[in-house]
């Protein structure tokens, strides 16, 4: 974790499917909680959304917030879906992480299909064979139509219409069609809300709130989660407050030789920067990206046409990466831009370009081996991401894909849950002893 001093806001991003407000925070706040600490739900303050709140222990640092983004995605139909996920089995070419899975999902679909006609044609020859006259033919199609039609009702309101609420708001999401772009821009501006109002939160006593924010997400929220920082970053690269007189910037030279490639201590160059540009007067505040079963993994054929479009732009630096991509003339991420202050000499600053937050944002990705939706993600997105691959706890979590998908802060899966402890340093917290650490009831500092 960074060295500077105050508090942290945790803002956790919700991932598919039919999602009910604090579900997601409220699972993932319990999982994290020290052994004996104290739970505070609190009203949320930092937006006008009445449906969250801000939750926070009794002798920790940190403050959890969810971005609720379920409301703006409207559903597609059964049919919309399945056009798109045939067309995505089928037509695209699979992902790294879904090329050794591909042949079973197709097989299984095909199965499915054909066990569909066998029992159609059955249907027929049972009428053909017992010459069955045309009005109890009439009579018994019609009766089969109905069962048929109250059969589907009732499939699209439980099976088929759960899927649909979560395979559609990955439809709904990713594919930037005419019908889908007002919805997109939605999610995205409000999410660009909440981190704009917590990187400007203040106290009482006018010192900001926060010291440094996380940004966690699970699933789809991983990919809404990675778009609202890309468009925020691009407004907080250039913004510097309290300029000091002398300018050192000795981390951000080690980065862009560790950048070439990133080893072990890649993230402790990161945060080491990071606490370098906050020092030099930096107004950004997301010191850590945690993804947590990322469908990011599939980002050349979920969120593109094609592997040859998503390398084009990533070079174009439409998708950042970890470590940025360097500019072609300097190899460098950074550039230099003169800052003036009131009543002081100007001072000139290298800052990072404007798709080169991942340069001092820290990204860790966690997943299961048997979840098929999440990944690995430094083999798309550069290696300077840490990908921590778990294996599941249970039987049959274990061993049933996909099972394991919505089990990360399960409290029986030690492994995950531990690992995102480590993150947040809760941990050796939790061996602290409480009487010694400041109670959060009092008045937060920067």
């Amino acid at each position: 974790m960074s060295r500077l001093k105050g508090r942290i806001a945790v803002v956790m991003v919700h991932g598919m499917g039919n999602q009910f407000p604090m579900d997601t925070l409220r699972g993932f706040a319990d999982a994290l909680k020290p052994e004996g600490e104290i739970e505070y739900s609190s009203p949320n303050r930092i937006t006008d959304d009445t449906e969250t709140r801000r939750l926070s222990f009794r002798h920790e640092k940190y403050d959890f917030f969810e971005y609720y983004w379920a409301p703006y995605v409207e559903e597609p139909g059964i049919t919309e879906t399945m056009i798109w996920s045939f067309k995505l089995l089928f037509f695209k070419k699979p992902s790294k992480s879904l090329s050794k899975h591909i042949l079973f999902v197709r097989l299984f679909i095909g199965f499915v299909i054909l066990m569909l006609a066998a029992i159609g044609f059955g249907v027929y020859k049972i009428i053909e064979l017992n010459n069955i006259k045309l009005l109890i033919a009439t009579f018994i199609g019609t009766l089969i139509v109905l069962v048929l039609k109250a059969g589907w009702e009732l499939l699209s309101k439980t099976i088929a219409g759960a899927i649909t609420k979560s395979v559609g708001d990955v439809v709904k999401y990713t594919v930037p069609s005419p019908d889908n772009i007002a919805s997109r821009d939605t999610i995205r501006k409000h999410g660009i809300e909440l981190l704009k109002n917590l990187h400007e939160a203040k106290n009482n006593n006018e010192s900001f709130k926060y010291a440094k924010i996380m940004v966690v997400a699970h699933s789809l929220g991983t990919i809404v989660a990675y778009d609202i920082l890309s468009s925020l970053f691009a407004e907080y690269n250039d913004k510097y407050s309290n300029i000091p007189d002398t300018i050192k910037q000795e981390m951000l030279e080690k980065v862009k030789n560790e950048s070439v490639n990133p080893g072990e201590n890649y993230q402790e160059l990161q945060e080491e920067l990071f606490d370098e540009y906050r020092n030099l007067g930096s107004e950004w505040k997301v010191s850590h990206f945690i993804t947590i079963g990322s469908p990011l993994t599939h980002a050349p054929m979920l969120v593109v046409r094609s592997e040859e479009e998503f390398e084009k732009k990533k070079n174009q630096r439409e998708y950042p990466t970890s470590p940025p991509v360097m500019d072609e003339h300097d190899k460098n991420f950074a550039f230099n831009q003169q800052f003036k202050r009131k009543d002081k000499e100007p001072r000139d600053i290298k800052i990072l370009h404007h798709a080169a937050h991942f340069a001092e944002t820290k990204w860790t990705n966690i997943y299961f081996k048997n979840d098929w939706i999440g990944g690995k993600l430094s083999d798309e997105f550069g290696k300077g991401i840490k990908d921590v691959p778990l294996k599941a706890k249970g039987s049959l979590v274990s061993w049933v894909p996909l099972l394991s998908h919505t089990k990360y802060w399960d409290k029986n899966q030690v492994g995950s849950v531990n690992e995102l402890k480590s993150i947040f340093n809760l941990i050796q917290s939790e061996e602290v002893n409480k009487k010694d650490l400041p109670n959060q009831e009092q008045p937060l500092s920067a």
